[in-house]
Order: C-alpha cells, then structure tokens, then sequence
C-alpha cells in the first residue's frame, strides 16, 4: 500500500484580509460567536432548566449535540492560537478508544437516519497513542463522515483499534462497506491533495478537501495513512503507528 507524502495549501499567502494568518484567524473568531451561542443553549436543554425532555433520547440528543458545539469551538480556539504558538506538538498520550466512542456518538444520528450501522471494536491492550485528543477527533470526524456519506442503507461503518501481530505497529482503522473506489479514484485520492468535491448516495456535497487536511493533522506525529478500496466492496483508511512511538 502506497503512503505518499504530499502537502497543499490553496490558501494565498496574503489577500485582502491581510496575511493568512490572519486571514484564518478572522473566520474563526466570526465563527466562534455563533457558536458559542449554540453551545449556550445545547446546555440549556441538556441541563433540562425548563423541564424534562418528553423521552429519554431527547436528553441524549442534546448532550450528544452539546458536546458537538464544544467541539467546534475547540477548533476555532485552536485556529486562534495555533498560527502565533508556531511550535512543535506537544507529547499528548490519548485515549484514542474514548475518542472514537464518542466520534461514534456523535454521528449515530446521521447513520441512523440512512440506516447505516456504526461499529467499534478495539483491542483490550490497545495502548494509548502520543496525538493530541483534538486531532483524533478532527481525524475520526473527517473520515467517519466520509465513509457514512458513501455507505447505502444496511451498510457498516467500524472503527477499529488492534495492534499488528507482524511488525507490533499500532493501527486505527475506518472501514466501511460503501461505494469503494475505482483504481484511477484511488490513485488521485493518494496523491492526498484537494479534489473535485463528490457527491454522497443521497446527494450529500463534500468539500474534497477532507483527507488532505486529515493528511496535514497527522503529518507532525510520523503517523502513516494506507487506503485500500474496491468498487462495490468498500473502502479502509488505516492509521499506523509505528511500534517505537507508542
């Protein structure tokens, strides 16, 4: 399986709004403000101030779709900040199991509306991994959502955590049995730069920039992506570790 390593940047370096760090930087301060009001009222409902939830799964819904706010203005915190730290990653070890349950959560509602079952399964002595919290979960959102967006109805989507018995490498795996991808898709989709943005099976629009960000989240920590896919068969994104970083 092929790992190419390649970057891209299709934000200029200066624009009208200044440079690029700037120029970041301003949209996650316009879009912090919005948030953070959706986040205020997911916890109104989560804390039930006004009453109980009419069923159990309402109060479920609502911690599920607060910690879904917290998490985006984790990310436009982390856009502030990031571009003036300017240093390297920070050794974090993360519980990357944790994570994926509650990247599992998050999104169950999305694959039950289109009837797709969502799995996890990790080993029990899967270690924790030295990746921040927010990139495994900026990372397992990313490809999750993918992989939902391009599974039919009765289709699966797993996360799945184990070590390889072979080289001791750690590896994180998305596996769906979706759509998969021709050999020409494949390809382009290894070169891990912006494509056309494709269409999910009901019509759901991509940015196509997903991977190529997942590719850029990862690239600090030495952590190696693998993409195996058939047509009809479905598609596994691998996230491997090597055995000596863990």
């Amino acid at each position: 399986m092929t790992d190419r390593r390649t970057s891209s940047d299709d934000i200029p370096e200066t624009n009208a709004l200044g440079s690029k760090s700037d120029f970041v930087a301003d949209i996650a301060h316009e879009m912090r403000n919005p948030l953070s009001a959706l986040r205020a009222y997911t916890q109104l409902l989560m804390s039930e101030k006004h009453g109980p939830h009419s069923h159990p799964k309402y109060k479920q819904y609502s911690e599920i779709a607060n910690e879904a706010a917290e998490a985006l203005v984790r990310i436009c915190d982390r856009l502030l900040t990031e571009e003036s730290d300017a240093k390297s990653p920070a050794a974090e070890q993360t519980d990357a199991h944790a994570v994926a349950k509650t990247t599992i959560a998050r999104y169950s509602a999305m694959a039950e509306e289109k009837k797709i079952t969502l799995d996890i399964r990790f080993d029990r002595d899967f270690p924790k991994v030295p990746v921040p919290a927010s990139v495994i979960e900026d990372v397992l959102g990313n490809l999750v959502i993918n992989a939902i967006k391009f599974t039919p109805a009765g289709g699966t989507v797993a996360v799945i955590g184990k070590r390889d018995p072979v080289s001791g490498a750690v590896i994180m795996v998305i596996r769906d049995t979706g759509t998969g991808m021709s050999a020409d898709k494949l390809s382009e989709v290894l070169k891990f730069l912006p494509v056309k943005p494709a269409e999910g099976l009901q019509g759901e629009m991509g940015s196509g920039r997903g991977l190529s960000i997942v590719k850029k989240q990862l690239a600090p920590y030495g952590i190696n992506i693998e993409i195996r896919s058939n047509p009809n068969f479905g598609t596994s994104v691998s996230l491997v570790f090597s055995p000596d970083k863990v």
